[in-house]
């Protein structure tokens, strides 16, 4: 079974994903049922905390959802449409521990540009004769942001983990391996231009999302993340950005300095005067340009990192992915 269709057009796999996303789609709606099921008898039968009873049973339902419909469809195409999965999800080890050091500061530093998107995303009014529409996406957005808000809303070290696990772990995890695993390795089968391919993905990755008002900065964060594999060809510096940008946001939300999304962060209906207006363009163009300034630093320790595990696999007459696996 194993590389079974890595032959096959970029359309048929992107099939083969497609089924497999939609069937994890109704496994992880049926899990979750079940666990709502099973929280529901246990608050019957045991006096439990209403609030936290159900903190818990969101999670456990984005646990599942992440996992069946994200996570297992992306390795599962991996594994029939290539001889070498690993290779076809950019899973391989980072021998220089700068670049995940670096990634830190490219993530706050673009974090100004993305909040002032979101700002003015989140201010797009439709023409009058798309009112119901307009009226459709903001109540999405505001059921969205009541789920965030019931995400983030227990207090406590125990909420706080289960929130950097599931929030920004496991949705770190399963949508980098998705998105910039298989999503983009099959674009990029079809279309070779790699930024034509990486701003495609990051649309899709914001649509998939279905929040109209946070569609701009997330395609920003997409192609973000997208360039970050484009450089360093390993899955796991998207994956630990990822996972910064979602556990800052729950980090923050602990220690009270607000209780938005992460895409969120300006929101709509906000009085912003002139001066404020110039102090966030000012603010967002210097982050941008030191942003460039580590992204050109960040290109390099990538190529050096990518000749050095190179050399050394030459050198072994090991495969990249045997050699990575005999690390462990």
């Amino acid at each position: 079974m194993k590389g079974i269709f890595a032959n096959r057009s970029a359309l048929f796999q992107a099939s083969i994903l497609t089924y497999l996303f939609l069937t994890g789609l109704v496994t992880g709606s049926i899990a979750g049922s079940i666990t709502t099921h099973l929280f529901t008898s246990s608050q019957e039968h045991f006096s439990t905390d209403v609030a936290l009873l159900s903190f818990y049973k969101i999670h456990t339902s984005q646990f599942f959802s992440c996992t069946f419909s994200f996570l297992l469809p992306s390795l599962i195409t991996a594994y029939l449409c290539s001889n070498h999965p690993k290779k076809f999800l950019h899973i391989r080890s980072i021998k220089d521990a700068r670049i995940f050091i670096l990634t830190f500061p490219m993530v706050y530093l673009l974090s100004p540009a993305i909040d002032l998107t979101s700002y003015l995303n989140s201010n797009i009014q439709l023409p009058e004769f798309m009112e119901p529409v307009e009226k459709l996406m903001r109540e999405t957005k505001d059921q969205l942001t009541r789920l965030t808000e019931s995400l983030l809303s227990e207090k406590g070290v125990i909420p706080f983990i289960v929130n950097i696990t599931v929030i920004a772990g496991m949705a770190g995890i399963a949508e980098e391996f998705i998105f910039r695993g298989a999503i983009l390795r099959i674009v990029g089968k079809k279309i070779k231009n790699q930024h034509v391919a990486i701003w495609l993905v990051a649309v899709i990755f914001s649509a998939m999302h279905f929040q109209f008002y946070g569609f701009i900065p997330r395609i920003f964060l997409g192609a973000f993340l997208g360039y970050l594999l484009y450089w360093s060809q390993s899955i796991w510096v998207p994956v630990f950005a990822h996972f910064l940008n979602n556990a800052t946001i729950v980090t923050a939300n602990f220690i009270g300095l607000y209780t938005n999304s992460p895409i969120e962060i300006m929101p709509a209906g906000k009085n912003t005067d002139r001066e404020n207006w110039i102090v966030g363009i000012i603010v967002a163009v210097a982050g941008l340009f030191l942003f460039a300034l580590c992204a050109r630093l960040m290109k390099k320790l990538c190529s050096l990192d990518k000749n050095a595990i190179a050399s050394s696999c030459e050198a072994q007459n090991h495969d990249p992915d045997i050699s990575h696996e005999q690390s462990h």
